[in-house]
């Protein structure tokens, strides 16, 4: 009896962690022991999630000007690049994003972060050719309009 309400206590706990950790995208980071990037890093996560996406911008950006030799440095180009991309956020620019995400690929290998900054700029990489095929398009579609007038006009 004890065991199992135990156990149903620690799989709730288990199930309560993956929620806030699945909130910001990020796996969880040390609480003991950070480094002074990592809580900012940390601290800008909390912000973010809770809709301060301009208090969270500038703490990311602060993590990646003075801590330049910091792993936490990774997490805050990431948690900046969800930022970018995040449409609630009002800070939407794709191009900064998947710049940020490359970053992270080319400055920190070794990072867990890894798969899901690979992910998030191909993504990208899709959503920013496709742009710009519509802008290409829009662009053809406008000389054609004009064309057409021309030749109404000729008529």
């Amino acid at each position: 009896m004890i065991i199992g309400s135990l156990r149903g206590a620690l799989l709730g706990g288990l199930v309560a962690l993956g929620a806030g950790c699945a909130s910001t995208g990020l796996p969880a980071a040390p609480l003991d022991g950070q480094s002074d990037g990592a809580r900012l890093v940390a601290r800008a996560d909390r912000l973010a999630r809770d809709g301060q996406v301009v208090l969270a911008r500038d703490l990311y950006e602060q993590v990646m000007r003075e801590h330049r030799g910091d792993p936490a440095r990774a997490r805050a180009l990431y948690g900046l690049g969800r930022l970018q991309v995040d449409p609630l956020a009002n800070l939407r620019d794709y191009r900064a994003a998947h710049a940020l995400f490359d970053r992270i690929l080319l400055e920190y290998p070794e990072s867990p972060l890894i798969p899901e900054a690979r992910a998030w700029r191909a993504a990208l990489a899709e959503l920013l050719a496709r742009e710009d095929e519509a802008s290409r398009l829009k662009a053809d579609l406008q000389r054609l309009r004009r064309l057409d007038q021309e030749l109404e006009r000729r008529r």
